[in-house]
Formats: C-alpha cells, sequence, structure tokens
C-alpha cells in the first residue's frame, strides 16, 4: 500500500495571521507570515500520523495553541497513536494552559483533527469543529463528530441535523484543547477503525474549508483520483477562497494506492 499526502494552509481573504497549523509525518508549518504554504510527503512508512489545528481566540494566541498542540504530537510520531492518544491530548492541553497562563485571564486554545495509519487500517480523532473524512468510489463519509453547541442541540433532538450549518450556535465550541482540567475532561471524538482499500482518499481540515465549501462540492474535487494529493488540497483551499475565505483553511489530502 501506497501513502501519499499533502499539507496545505492559507490564511484566507479576511484575516491578518493563520492560526491553523498541521502536521505530516513530522513537518509543520514553517513560516507564519506566509500567505499560504504547502507540503507533500510519499515516504514508505511503517504508519502515518496527520493533523490540523485551528488555533481559537484571537491575536497571536491562537496560533501559539495550535503550535503547541503539532510540536507536542511530534513526541508522539513513533507512537502508536491508539494507545498514547489520551496521553497526548492530556499533555498538550497543559503545555497550552501553561502557556496561555503568562497572558492573564485569557480564553484561547486550538481543535484538532488527527488521522492515523498503519498497515491497512486508519481511525481519525477529534477535539473541536475540524473535521475528517473518507472518500471511497462515488460517497464521502463524515469520519469526525463536530464540538460544537449546535451539534450538542442536534444530539438532544431540539435541532435538526441539516440546521446545525446555519444555526447561531455553531460557531460555540464545546471542546477544545486550552480548557483547564478541573473544568472539563477533554474527550475526543474517535472514528470507527477503517479497513482501507485502493483508491480511498482521507482529508482532515479545519473549518475554514467546511464553513465555506459544502460536502457535495467537496466529494466533487476529491472525486478527481487521477489528481496528485497536492491538486486536491490547493483545489479545495482555493475553492474556499473562491467563496470568500472567511478564515483560514487547512487541508491534509491522503490518497491511498
Amino acid at each position: 500500500m501506497k501513502i501519499e499526502s499533502s499539507a496545505l494552509t492559507h490564511i484566507g481573504l479576511v484575516r491578518t495571521s493563520n492560526e491553523d497549523n498541521f502536521y505530516v509525518n513530522g513537518k509543520i508549518k514553517a513560516d507564519n507570515t506566509a500567505v499560504a504554504e504547502g507540503y507533500t510527503d510519499d515516504m514508505i512508512r511503517d504508519s502515518y500520523l496527520y493533523a490540523v489545528c485551528d488555533g481559537i481566540g484571537g491575536e497571536s494566541y491562537g496560533e501559539l495553541a495550535s503550535m503547541i498542540a503539532v510540536k507536542t504530537l511530534a513526541l508522539y510520531q513513533s507512537t502508536d497513536i491508539r494507545h498514547t492518544i489520551i496521553e497526548y491530548i492530556r499533555r498538550a492541553n497543559k503545555y497550552i494552559c501553561d502557556e496561555l497562563s503568562k497572558f492573564g485571564d485569557v480564553t484561547s486554545g486550538t481543535t484538532l483533527a488527527l488521522l492515523f495509519i498503519k498497515g491497512n487500517k486508519a481511525i481519525s480523532y477529534n477535539i473541536g469543529d475540524s473535521r475528517a473524512y473518507l472518500k471511497r468510489k462515488r460517497n464521502l463519509y463524515l469520519l469526525s463528530e463536530d464540538h460544537t453547541e449546535a451539534q450538542h442541540l442536534a444530539k438532544m433532538g431540539v435541532l435538526d441535523e441539516k440546521d446545525t450549518s446555519g444555526h447561531k450556535s455553531n460557531n460555540i465550541l464545546t471542546q477544545y484543547m486550552g480548557i483547564l482540567p478541573e473544568e472539563m475532561i477533554i474527550e475526543p471524538y474517535v472514528s470507527e477503525e477503517i479497513k482501507l482499500k485502493k483508491n480511498d482518499m482521507l482529508m482532515i481540515c479545519s473549518d475554514g474549508l467546511t464553513s465555506m465549501v459544502n460536502d457535495n462540492e467537496i466529494a466533487n474535487i476529491m472525486a478527481q483520483n487521477h489528481l496528485p494529493a497536492s491538486a486536491i488540497a490547493k483545489e479545495l483551499a482555493a475553492t474556499a477562497q473562491e467563496h470568500g475565505g472567511r478564515d483560514n483553511t487547512t487541508v491534509i489530502v491522503v490518497k491511498v494506492s
């Protein structure tokens, strides 16, 4: 099985800084001042680890939180994240809280969408509203579950699932890394383990993509199996900009062949 992956992060058309970050088998965003930055990896490995982190809180705090999250993840590159995910989250969360405490009473943190592949199995984890998808043949499957007030209302039956994206509480996160441990125990959403097949494509992203581009458009772009992962990542990010680019956009596309 060959794995080809490509990450792309873009500042968008409205924001003045990029609070997103990415992690691709040890590689993270290198330039905080760049409008866009990409990275492609097709090395054969025993396992593959990817993450997208979307900093929240504005100014430089969100950027700091997402940077701490991906740098801490590098400490777990050689582990089986299925066994170390909780340790990683608690450790990264503590580092983020400790660092933010230096700035006084600030509310900040980062989301997480994480993808792990070992052998022919894949699994995703998420905290917040960064998402994970699987594209298989003509179908697009959402692997993650948003930690938002709107999604919580939908699970309670108060709100219809199809109305969550436009609901006023859809941008209010119920979980993120950067919450003091005594206030909440962070519990990631865990996907089912997926047995990968030839021509499967996986994607993790920040909400800068999903708030601008609907799932049908995402599916159509990812259906272009003849394109390399880098081209699909660029088209996804470019479509978010064409639709307004109101937020930083980060995507990692993973192709299985």
